[in-house]
């Protein structure tokens, strides 16, 4: 088993995918270099990915010196109502939030005909570029809970990321520590039911975000809540305690075994990783077929995580596993004595 080449399509609305999350290469020579002119104030230094829909640029403003990522709307974009405001919609749900394991939106701008949105600049690298091999399960259980604790913020704030994946996680290292950024809310939703404001561009029943870290509701182009999100990082969870996906195939193999079956067990996918019986459970129920299976909400998970790590025997129950010798301790059975009568006995 071998993970998926680097070049292998595996979205279906931006093929290629960076460490910002908006596509590769392979079109940059088609487009307009901005390196080294002043846009909106910024400063455009070196060309960090590129997509679809835009190019981000490494850039520093003008006047604070402060460096950031620019993203700019590609020109033959600027033409098209919708890609403008779905570009624009983007920076106004990513600027609802504002949390340590989220990387922010400083500001949007629109200049000379051009739309840019400048990011915080984060000094890190996806966590598609450390997952080159099984981690340890503390580290990986260290990165799961600060992507937990940024949904955590999302979903409270009514945003579902909907393209939760490795490359959409930047992690810097801090004081020999990692620390787990999301980023990309670029197709984002908000939940049902909220008092929103910003307009719904992608419409009932399309299919967007990455097969192989798509929820199977959100593959049957099905409304989604947060759970969505939730089994997205079971899946990560899932690779990067067994070094391998879930599910191996083309985008379209992936989505229709996803649709009918749960994701084999670790030790099936990976037989040289050993994985502690309540973790890998803790994955399979975030990663659960039926969203009602799954948690109900980052927090949730967030709990059970932390019991898994301080109190194991506590975490057993919220994931319907029993300690069958402590439950035995518990129950009262009646003696069984030679007058007792017997199926057994005549």
């Amino acid at each position: 088993m071998t993970r998926r080449p680097p070049d292998d399509k595996d979205t279906l609305i931006d093929a290629k995918r960076t460490r910002l999350g908006i596509g590769s290469r392979t079109e940059a020579a088609a487009r307009a270099n901005l390196v080294g002119q002043v846009v909106g104030g910024y400063l455009v230094g070196e060309e960090i990915g590129a997509g679809a829909m835009g190019v981000v640029y490494r850039a520093s403003h003008l006047d604070t010196n402060r460096v950031v990522a620019l993203k700019i709307l590609h020109d033959e974009h600027l033409s098209q109502p919708t890609a403008v405001e779905r570009f624009k919609r983007e920076a106004r749900l990513a600027a609802r939030l504002g949390h340590p394991h989220i990387g922010a939106v400083i500001e949007l701008v629109e200049v000379s005909g051009r739309c840019l949105i400048a990011y915080e600049f984060v000094e890190g690298a996806p966590l598609t570029d450390i997952m080159t091999a099984p981690l340890p399960a503390d580290r990986a259980m260290l990165i799961v809970a600060q992507i937990l604790r940024g949904l955590e913020h999302a979903h409270a704030m009514e945003l579902v990321h909907r393209d939760l994946k490795p490359d959409n996680v930047l992690v810097e290292r801090r004081n020999n520590r990692d620390h787990a950024r999301i980023i990309d809310f670029g197709i984002a939703i908000v939940s049902e039911g909220s008092d929103d404001s910003i307009q719904r561009l992608t419409a009932t029943g399309q299919v967007v975000g990455t097969p192989l870290y798509m929820a199977p509701e959100q593959a049957r182009g099905d409304v989604v809540d947060q759970r969505a999100d939730l089994y997205a990082l079971g899946i990560i969870a899932y690779e990067m305690i067994a070094g391998v996906p879930p599910f191996d195939g083309r985008p379209m193999e992936i989505l229709a075994a996803k649709l009918k079956r749960e994701p084999p067990p670790i030790p099936q996918r990976a037989p040289s990783v050993i994985v502690d019986p309540l973790l890998e459970q803790f994955i399979r129920k975030l990663m659960a077929r039926k969203p009602g299976d799954r948690f109900v909400t980052a927090r949730q998970a967030l709990f059970v995580l932390k019991l898994i790590q301080t109190e194991p025997a506590a975490a057993g129950p919220f994931l319907g596993v029993m300690d069958v010798a402590k439950a035995l301790a518990v129950v009262s059975l009646p003696a069984l004595d030679a007058t007792t009568p017997s199926s057994g006995r005549r």
